[in-house]
């Protein structure tokens, strides 16, 4: 009888454990169009004389990489170190929410396994 209460115990923790992955998963995806919507750049700065900024784009596909002058204004500097960090921000999330939805598929396929074996369907 032990046994069938130690299966028991473990299956009343699922719920709760789902529903908190859920819950996590949902609020990074949320974070991340919030970021998105307020827009993201993908850029490292670049000072000219110590003065100008500009932002340098990553190489594209030609080759070329793409400089946007942002200038000397602290508003729109500030703009732009806000618009990186959000990019920063965005791709941390993003690794967040693979990594979630990675424990999600494999405790998906353990409990498959676990169901086929309870009804005696397992698979050697």
């Amino acid at each position: 009888m032990y046994m069938i209460e130690e299966l028991e115990a473990l299956a009343n923790e699922l719920p709760a454990l789902i529903t908190a992955q859920k819950t996590a998963l949902q609020m990074a995806q949320q974070q991340m169009t919030a970021l998105k919507d307020a827009g993201l750049i993908y850029a490292n700065e670049y000072w000219r004389d110590d003065k100008y900024m500009y932002l340098n784009y990553p190489t594209e596909g030609d080759g070329k990489r793409q400089r946007r002058y942002v200038g000397c204004d602290p508003e729109r500097i500030q703009a732009a170190r806000d618009g990186i960090q959000r990019a920063q921000d965005y791709d941390r999330l993003l690794a967040e929410t693979r990594k979630i939805e990675s424990l999600l598929l494999q405790g998906k396929g353990r409990l498959r396994e676990a169901v086929n074996t309870l009804a005696g369907k397992s698979r050697w």
